[in-house]
């Protein structure tokens, strides 16, 4: 069948016939016909090559859209400007912007377009050797190693033309360094054109052993770099972003580590770091990570002054042939019009308008500090990784594709047409690039000393020892201070109670200290010695079960959220930065951006609450392939702090479990912290060390629910906060018990203190309980120096709340076994496995625990 007789279902030929009816400019006066064109124009714009490619050098704009009246003599004049400024191969979606100052100034830039001169012919040159680079390089790389995978960016050559043209415009534009996320295709050519990556680097990574500065372990096409470039501004900071297979969840990530960046920028923070995130045309549609960042983009805790988005559009998405499975919107960027972000359509096959595109959108950013879109049409010459065939479930798009020129063929067939020089110099360009390497490359000037990105590589400023406690008297002035509000402001009555609550807890030595304070205080003693917190969650400031409340809201105030009193902040001049900030009803974009933040910001403890365990679930993607894993794959060190409430109050299967099995199933090789503290001091100490440990990890802390917050047997005296530091193992038996001991009962958290209460209640000299504080990396080594000085030990008991298969047992029960002494069995007492969490109703609860505590305890003959 014949290219001309094809009629392919894209994006551009789904326009329902009410919208192209109503697109139509009736009016006749100017006024009228502009706001058509700026509202409508992009809907019959020649933005799709493969349309260009059916209907061959038509005009763009068919009859029918076409202002037909005869008014005024000027109209027809007006409207050709109008078509070539929205209807050709750049386009503009804007009408849903509704900050008018931005929207006009997009309509002005495109209308200005159709009288600017051309590109300069060098600046044409230029991109011509960048996009003969790219083609050259995919073929060479297909040649050389036709086993491998390769996710080929043929068909959508001219995203190197915008990549490298974002970089020049964010030089030009004052920017000092760019943060880019892309997913995989395309990135070995992204890496070596436009990042340059040499030769040689790119062949290792098709061999066993890449250069070492490269991979750890993870494939190429998942790779991360630094560079400094050089621009026609001067040099630049670029870094690319590694990123997992799960194509978007980079972006949260990139978004997070740019906040940190701008943070530690002395002049102009925000215009000084620019994000650029790259999408596919289906994951940016399809996936509700990017939905997610987009709605964080405005919000106080998490704006960066817009993000760049740029979607490589090949009309595919994986292997979707009736775009009617693919999404519901007519187009894969709509879904970015909610958020008022405006939109340019771009020809993949006309590569100075994506450059011009990568300058517009680069303007926009810098000016008006917002996200702005822009999708690139395109193509897929090849299939998916290379080896499976297109034909298979697009055999009429290939049709099409197949008897195409590429956009190297058209763009120099394009500029040959100027003359013999203009060949002349193609020619030279094309043997730059075939001739002076092992691989087809174009040039790029790296400065010789790569930038250093990973801020968290580097200790922390705050000089204090890891597991120094902190003398009463500073703990005294501090409680003090965080206690006294502002004047003129007046306080809930809940919140007057805990000030002054906490002021009487600080006036005696003998008090016990709650868990709320030990936590405040924990923040407050890091601010004073100069670190940083960023605090972050659903319900963040008062905390879930009003156990934090570290923002106070003055209850005279006209609005809410305008006055209100944070005490963390007004510890002293010398203090470190404290922010809070509640989140939207989101958990794996915010966890991503914390996790990046965190990544970026050595001197802060970065912790983010959920405000139930289980929300965490929502976020598992960014747990799973970032941060258990990111160190191993990538080198990325992370100081992340994950407070996860848990805990069964025979409230239901939901809201009572964070998964702790779960998340010991992740652990290996020191990859994170897995903490569940029983105490306040516990509390108190677990989190300055995260923020003062030599090695950063991840921590994972099951904090507790509303029982253990009111058990007064786990407030801790001020003497366990004044010194020694987070115990992994809690417990000592008293040497006049331990000829005794044929029992040890060890478990974690709440559960202790029903198992201590039935032992006081029934004592019993042969059973001693532990508590295993730290569950990963598990202290082996000092459980097995405990129980080994218990001379007729004969069993150790386990015990959970959760059911055999939710709690840590599974986990735990080879290396406790290790840990034994020769000759002690070892046992588990914990519901059975069960699909659900935990059960329903509360006196259900009572009487398994009541079960729980018996087979641990009793049963000794």
């Amino acid at each position: 069948m014949a290219a001309s007789n094809l009629k392919l279902k894209n994006l551009h030929d789904l326009v329902p016939q009410d919208v192209e009816a109503d697109a139509l400019p009736r009016a006749g006066d100017a006024s009228a016909l502009l706001a058509r064109y700026r509202e409508a124009g992009y809907l019959k714009a020649g933005v799709n090559p493969l349309r260009f490619a059916l209907q061959g050098d038509v005009d763009a704009v068919p009859a029918a859209f076409r202002h037909t009246s005869h008014d005024d003599a000027d109209l027809p004049g007006l409207e050709a400007r109008l078509r070539r400024s929205y209807c050709e191969g750049l386009a503009l979606n804007a009408a849903h912007v509704r900050n008018h100052a931005r929207a006009d100034w997009l309509y002005e830039r495109l209308e200005a377009r159709a009288a600017a001169p051309r590109i300069a012919p060098d600046k044409r040159l230029s991109l011509y050797e960048l996009l003969f680079a790219a083609e050259r390089l995919e073929r060479a790389i297909a040649a050389d190693y036709p086993a491998a995978k390769r996710f080929s960016l043929e068909g959508s050559e001219s995203y190197l033309v915008f990549l490298r043209g974002a970089i020049e415009a964010a030089a030009a534009h004052g920017a000092g360094q760019v943060v880019m996320g892309m997913p995989h295709r395309g990135r070995l050519n992204v890496l070596a054109n436009v990042m340059g990556l040499s030769a040689d680097e790119l062949r290792s990574l098709f061999t066993e052993t890449p250069a070492p500065h490269l991979l750890a372990w993870d494939i190429k096409e998942h790779l991360g770099l630094s560079r400094r470039l050089r621009t026609d501004a001067g040099w630049i900071d670029v870094l690319l972003a590694h990123n997992p297979s799960h194509l978007e969840s980079v972006t949260p990530v990139v978004t997070g580590m740019v906040r940190a960046l701008q943070e530690r920028a002395a002049a102009d923070p925000r215009g000084h770091v620019v994000p650029l995130i790259v999408h596919g045309d289906a994951s940016f549609s399809g996936q509700g990570i990017v939905t997610e960042t987009l709605n964080l983009a405005g919000t106080r805790g998490y704006g960066v002054g817009g993000t760049v988005h740029v979607i490589v559009n090949n009309q595919i998405g994986s292997t979707v042939s009736n775009l009617a499975d693919a999404r519901s919107t007519l187009n894969s960027a709509d879904v970015a019009r909610a958020y008022d972000v405006p939109v340019l359509h771009v020809n993949g096959d006309m590569p100075e308008l994506v450059a011009q595109a990568a300058e517009l959108a680069l303007q926009y950013r810098q000016r008006f500090h917002a996200d702005i879109l822009v999708d690139i049409v395109g193509y897929r010459r090849h299939g998916h990784n290379g080896h499976d065939d297109p034909r298979v479930t697009q055999p009429a798009m290939q049709r099409v594709v197949r008897s195409m020129p590429s956009v190297v063929q058209r763009y120099r067939a394009q500029l040959a047409r100027e003359g013999e020089p203009a060949l002349e110099r193609i020619v030279a360009c094309e043997e730059r690039v075939t001739g002076a390497q092992s691989l087809p490359l174009c040039a790029v000037e790296v400065a010789p000393v790569p930038a250093t990105p990973a801020a968290a590589a580097t200790p922390p400023r705050v000089a204090m020892a890891a597991v120094a406690g902190v003398p009463f008297a500073q703990l005294k002035a501090l409680a003090d201070s965080l206690s006294a509000p502002p004047a003129n402001f007046r306080l809930h009555d809940d919140v007057t109670a805990l000030a002054s609550g906490w002021r009487e807890t600080a006036a005696r030595r003998a008090n016990g200290v709650d868990w709320c304070l030990a936590e405040t205080l924990a923040y407050a003693s890091l601010l004073g010695a100069g670190a940083n917190v960023r605090l972050s969650g659903l319900d963040i400031g008062r905390g879930s079960f009003f156990h934090r409340q570290c923002v106070w809201h003055d209850q005279d105030a006209l609005v809410d959220g305008e006055k209100v009193h944070v005490p963390l902040r007004h510890l002293g001049e010398r203090q470190g930065v404290f922010s809070v900030f509640e989140t939207p009803l989101s958990e794996e974009a915010v966890l991503g951006f914390e996790y990046g933040y965190s990544v970026m910001s050595a001197d802060t403890l970065v912790a983010w609450e959920a405000q139930f365990g289980d929300f965490v679930n929502n976020a598992q993607v960014l747990i799973d392939q970032f941060i258990c894993s990111g160190e191993a794959k990538w080198g990325w060190r992370s100081r992340l702090a994950m407070l996860l409430p848990h805990g069964n109050e025979g409230g239901g299967p939901e809201h009572s479990s964070a998964y702790v099995g779960r998340f010991l199933s992740l652990c290996a090789e020191n990859n994170m912290i897995v903490c569940m503290p029983s105490t306040s001091a516990q509390m108190f100490h677990l989190l300055r060390r995260q923020v003062n440990s030599p090695s950063p990890k991840p921590l994972v802390v099951f904090t507790p629910k509303g029982q253990l917050y009111g058990t007064k047997a786990s407030f801790s005296a001020w003497s366990e906060f004044e010194s020694g530091g987070f115990e992994a193992v809690l417990g000592d038996v008293d040497p006049a018990q331990a000829p005794a001991v044929e029992r040890v009962v060890l478990c974690s958290g709440k559960i202790h203190y029903a198992l201590a209460a039935d032992l006081a209640a029934r004592p019993d000299p042969r059973v001693a309980l532990l508590r295993v504080e730290q569950l990963y990396p598990l202290p082996a080594a000092e459980l097995r120096q405990r129980l080994a000085s218990l001379s007729r030990l004969a069993e150790v008991v386990w015990v959970q709340e959760e059911a055999r298969n939710h709690g840590a047992w599974t986990a735990l029960r080879e290396p406790l076994e290790d840990a034994l002494p020769a000759g002690v069995r070892l046992r588990c007492a914990a519901r059975p496995d069960a699909a659900a969490s935990a059960g329903c109703r509360r006196s259900v609860h009572a009487a398994e625990q009541d079960a729980l505590v018996a087979s641990a305890l009793r049963g000794l003959p």
